[in-house]
């Protein structure tokens, strides 16, 4: 869990290797300018940093946080950086500060680099090769009361359905009165460990929150001799319509020794099976789609499933 993805370079290092103590500085300015400084005396190379993905640059910096001292004794990794760091997945943004928690009145601090929040004394914790993360219970939580639910629906999905947690477990922590409890409530309330990808979980949360009549998920489809078809990612068996999210991740896994295009023709032969046998429409939508709202809404405008208002 804790080697950084990319090399993090450290100004602490720099004697012990002949250099001048501002050779990294200099070196993240003009002429130069190949490193990025993340945190006061940690910099890593800019191409390496800007081949990463949001998460991935953001446990760089998480390291650089340990690796700095920045990550002292009673500093728990919390909201966003939790989730990074315990494989739960998030849409949108994420801050750039690394997120901390202090239990009791020791909290509320912040530097440049990490951002300090108080929290109650029975903040829920585990701890990963010496360093305190909130659980996956508590982290979800937190990011229930405050991200929205497009964001946060596709990591309750993914730990539910990987069994990391329950719903009671992260009910539990939505006292009376507490910040945030209605939108945490809803939010378990609407998780499902039956989607089985971020896309799914996205495409859904847009779904609900647009008032778009709910699919039954991943079911199975046979043809009239009972042949498997496959599994479908959405069905609305009363409107005869079949949702996919196709996103192009998914076949990934499908393209050894195959290019795409091939792959792409057995999905459309599949598509075609499905609608002979079921007589339903099938229509598909991509990552954009569904994160941008209008797409997918067009997409399944077009074949009667509207909002209800």
């Amino acid at each position: 869990m804790w080697t950084s993805p990319i090399p993090i370079h450290l100004s602490h290092d720099l004697a012990a290797a002949g250099k001048r103590r501002d050779y990294l500085s200099r070196r993240a300015r003009p002429p130069s300018n190949d490193l990025i400084r993340l945190l006061r005396g940690a910099y890593v190379q800019r191409q390496d940093l800007e081949g990463l993905s949001h998460a991935r640059a953001h446990e760089v910096s998480i390291h650089a946080a340990r690796l700095t001292g920045l990550l002292t004794e009673g500093a728990v990794l919390a909201r966003e950086s939790a989730a990074v760091m315990l494989g739960i997945p998030l849409v949108g943004a994420l801050p750039h500060q690394v997120q901390v928690v202090r239990r009791g009145r020791d909290g509320g601090r912040s530097t440049p680099g990490v951002r300090t929040l108080r929290a109650s004394g029975d903040y829920q914790s585990l701890t990963r090769d010496g360093v305190e993360i909130s659980s996956v219970a508590q982290t979800l939580a937190d990011l229930a009361r405050r991200r929205p639910l497009w964001s946060v629906l596709p990591g309750l999905d993914a730990m539910l359905r990987s069994g990391q947690v329950t719903k009671d477990q992260i009910t539990s922590l939505a006292s009376p009165g507490s910040h945030g409890r209605t939108r945490l409530l809803h939010a378990v309330a609407v998780a499902d460990p039956a989607s089985e990808s971020v896309g799914e979980s996205l495409s859904r949360a847009v779904m609900i929150e647009e008032n778009v009549p709910l699919p039954e998920l991943q079911e199975t489809v046979r043809s009239a001799q009972g042949e498997f078809l496959g599994r479908v990612d959405f069905i609305w068996p009363q409107a005869g319509v079949i949702g996919e999210f196709d996103g192009h991740v998914k076949y990934s896994g499908q393209l050894t020794g195959r290019n795409l295009d091939t792959v792409l023709l057995d999905e459309r032969r599949r598509e075609i099976d499905i609608e002979r046998a079921t007589g339903m429409r099938v229509v598909r939508w991509l990552w954009e789609d569904a994160f941008k709202r209008t797409g997918m809404l067009r997409v399944l405008a077009d074949v009667g499933i509207r909002p209800v208002h």
